[in-house]
């Protein structure tokens, strides 16, 4: 799939990943953002390297945008094209703006039910998605599945990337992605269930490793900038965004610290 996020007022992050079999160890990956949907008014346009060790996953961050405003994007690689984006700029800092659409969302667990709730939100006229947490479930299938989580408990960097690969499969989930920027904090199953810092729930194991792993799945499929790829297993999440002067939004880390 495609996905954007982190708005600010002259740009955001644009994201997808590369996925088949046997893709070069590095790949030139295409990107172009637009004034319209038809693409006849290019605002912006690059090339990043999609590369085996970051599971050739993408992060480009144009700049120098209008703020405020919505554009479209999309991305190329070993002649395939994507689907089409749609993403905004968050309004200048001054802006006196009277409305804001958003979704506040957490809690996804792809065995136990349909992704309804995504095409509701892709349906909707929303500016903005805030998700607040647990975007995958690191769980073994439930007893009471009604579609399956591959593979069992995860808890390596290859297992991460199949259920992060498996949940941006739904279809409904992609739309929502698609539809509109977002903002992304976590919770524990990222990771664990009710970790804390470097401590896991069973108080066995090398669960450090095991979070530096989570958190290099998790930078490598979502739309944050490259700058926040984890160093020595942690990941600067916390941050403030602001939209014009009408909101104010903290982003919290309540589980790295």
């Amino acid at each position: 799939g495609i996905a954007s996020g982190q708005p600010q007022p002259q740009g955001m992050v644009l994201w997808t990943r590369l996925s088949g079999e046997d893709l070069p160890a590095q790949v030139d990956v295409a990107w172009e953002l637009a004034e319209d949907e038809a693409f006849t008014r290019i605002a912006a346009r690059g090339v990043e390297q999609a590369v085996v060790a970051d599971a050739h996953c993408v992060h480009a961050e144009p700049a120098g945008l209008q703020p405020g405003r919505w554009y479209w994007y999309r991305f190329s690689a070993l002649g395939q094209r994507s689907a089409t984006g749609r993403t905004r700029t968050a309004p200048a800092a001054d802006a006196r703006v009277e409305r804001l659409e958003l979704a506040m969302a957490s809690c996804q667990r792809y065995d136990v039910g349909h992704f309804a709730a995504w095409r509701h939100a892709a349906a909707e006229p929303l500016d903005l998605v805030v998700f607040l947490g647990d975007y995958i479930y690191e769980y073994a299938t439930a007893k009471n599945a009604v579609r399956a989580h591959t593979g069992g408990l995860v808890r390596t960097l290859g297992a991460y990337r199949e259920r992060y690969a498996l949940y941006k499969s739904d279809s409904a989930l992609q739309a929502a992605h698609a539809a509109c920027p977002w903002l992304l904090v976590w919770d524990d199953h990222e990771v664990a269930n009710d970790y804390a810092g470097l401590q896991g729930q069973n108080l066995k194991g090398d669960f450090a490793a095991q979070r530096a792993a989570a958190y290099q799945a998790y930078w490598e499929h979502m739309p944050l900038p490259k700058a926040a790829r984890p160093v020595d297993g942690s990941l600067r999440m916390f941050g403030r965004l602001d939209w014009g002067r009408l909101a104010r939004f903290h982003l919290l880390d309540d589980r790295q610290y």
